[in-house]
């Protein structure tokens, strides 16, 4: 999550229920479930097996597209030289509307316009299809992506006749690309979340769903798993790192590659909070990488977990001979030295001794909706002001139309009149169990320790040190796959901590006894740990 001045309320994520201006997707008695029902709500849903979606039989079909969803800048001269676009200084007037029209930059902090392009931000989708099965992943270009508007993509999919029974939107958290939330406008306050901007992210994204889906065919699948430990740090207590860069190939009938799917945990902010240059940071470089390794693929990436907080500051990067750093944090040489050394590991890692074949992948997957009451009340003035673009529901987990929402106030979220709802999800291909959470999740939460105990810690001074300790994602999925975890899949929480690490309130633990560590600041707050674990336990019948 980018970082905020801790005098400002809260963070950024408050999280979204479904899209309350969009009509109820198909759906009725022994077919498929509505992609939203009457209340707003995602229902649940697991395939093979269920109405709609019987039975996953047969081979593996596979496709693979992309398409930049790169905003258009309309960029001015800079007469001052302050990085500000002033009255009076001259622009590019691109739509004719004869005002200045900033992109502004989401991560660290608000009115950060962007300059110019240096790289373009992407829509990727993988589209899965085996017997009744259809599911689809896409990973794109953006610090954050709300359910509502996932829930747009689905329903849009369905009206262009796109017949899928999921569709995963998660993105890769880059702190570099346009503003989808709304924290991050001209000023703190000020929303950065433009409508027409989301549409078009929704019509390019249907569009490369629909490629995808027309050009599948048969495949099988190598998986790997890779490392680079020098390329990511975690910046808080505990030091506890998923070092995982999980590499999935599919490869056609003909024996060539054509389609990556490249899953790791590192924040995209190698270029730092002075940046101007609109990029997907060092996620361009790793998928150039890969593709330069692979001619004729392309590549999907989706971030693995990014809460603790894992980062490229603090690495070394580029050292030369002496373990002299000589690519600095803020840097394009940083993205390039991350990115590129990330898809040298995964490389590495799929064309060594320990890279599987599966010549006949498994589809399944599971889908849960739940719901939680916020703790973090200047997150939620920040959705019911209207800075973050959130729906949100009532104690009896109905919609609250958006008008209304405008009436609402902390008292009644204080109080429990106001609910977040999200949804968790499991998607099986071949070996891969990969978990779909709604934000970014401290690796505690997610991973065992080899001998199959916890990571989560009691530290003293922690706000719930005697709260019951969480079973860790990893704890619940079936026996003898390979673990994956994706994180801000369907939606943007921030932060996701174990409950007895919270620590919002002095003293404070680790020793840090003058401020707290990063994070709860940016979380919706402290029972999103426990409820998140146990909803996606119950997902999975445990």
């Amino acid at each position: 999550m980018a970082r905020l001045p801790l005098t400002i309320l809260g963070s950024v994520l408050f999280v979204a229920g479904c899209a309350g201006e969009e009509a109820p997707g198909p759906g009725g008695p022994g077919g498929p479930p509505p992609i939203v029902d009457a209340n707003g709500v995602v229902p649940n849903y697991a395939c093979p097996g269920s109405p709609g979606c019987e039975k996953a039989e047969g081979p593996l079909l596979v496709g693979v597209a992309a398409r930049p969803i790169t905003p258009v800048l309309e960029t001015w001269d800079d007469l001052d030289g302050d990085g500000v676009r002033g009255d009076g200084e001259p622009f590019d007037d691109v739509n004719g509307n004869g005002e200045w029209d900033g992109v502004w930059l989401a991560g660290f902090a608000a009115g950060r316009a962007a300059t110019e392009i240096h790289d373009d931000v992407w829509s990727r989708v993988l589209t899965f299809e085996q017997g009744d099965v259809s599911v689809a992943m896409v990973g794109l270009d953006l610090v954050g992506y709300f359910q509502q508007d996932v829930v747009k993509v689905r329903l849009e999919a369905a009206a262009r006749g796109l017949d899928f029974d999921h569709v995963v939107v998660t993105s890769t958290h880059t702190h570099e690309g346009p503003d989808t939330m709304g924290m991050w406008g001209a000023e703190f306050g000020t929303t950065g979340y433009q409508e027409e901007y989301i549409q078009h992210i929704v019509t390019q994204t249907v569009d490369a769903l629909a490629e995808a889906k027309a050009s599948q065919k048969a495949a099988r699948m190598k998986v790997a798993r890779g490392e680079a430990p020098e390329l990511v740090n975690d910046t808080r207590l505990p030091e506890v790192i998923d070092q995982s860069i999980h590499a999935a190939q599919f490869i056609d009938e003909a024996g060539a590659p054509f389609a990556t799917l490249a899953v790791w945990g590192n924040h995209p902010e190698a270029l730092g909070s002075d940046n101007t240059q609109l990029t997907s940071d060092y996620v361009h470089y790793l998928r150039e990488g890969l593709e330069e390794r692979y001619p004729g693929t392309t590549t999907v990436f989706l971030s693995g977990p990014l809460g603790g907080l894992m980062t490229t500051i603090r690495i070394t990067g580029c050292p030369d001979a002496a373990g002299v750093e000589t690519c600095p944090q803020g840097t394009f040489e940083r993205a390039e030295y991350v990115g590129k050394g990330a898809a040298d590991a995964a490389i590495a890692a799929l064309e060594g001794s320990g890279a599987t074949i599966e010549d006949s992948p498994s589809l399944a997957f599971r889908r849960r909706s739940f719901f939680i009451q916020p703790t973090n009340t200047g997150l939620a003035l920040l959705v019911l002001t209207g800075v973050l673009h959130r729906d949100v529901y009532s104690r009896d987990k109905k919609l609250i139309p958006r008008e209304q929402q405008a009436l609402l106030s902390l008292t009644n979220v204080k109080e429990g009149d106001v609910l977040i709802g999200t949804e968790l999800n499991g998607v099986h291909v071949g070996p891969l169990a990969i978990a779909m959470v709604p934000g970014e999740i401290y690796p505690e939460l997610w991973m065992l320790k080899p001998d199959g105990s916890s990571y989560i810690e009691r530290p003293e001074g922690g706000d719930f040190s005697d709260a019951m300790p969480e079973t860790p994602i990893q704890a619940v999925l079936p026996a003898g796959v390979t673990p994956v975890i994706v994180n801000n899949a369907n939606d943007a929480l921030g932060y996701i901590l174990p409950q007895t690490q919270f620590d919002d309130a002095p003293p404070y633990a680790y020793g840090e006894e003058t401020e707290p560590q990063y994070g709860e600041e940016n979380s919706v707050g402290y029972t999103m740990g426990p409820t998140l674990t146990k909803e996606f336990a119950a997902m999975y019948g445990r």
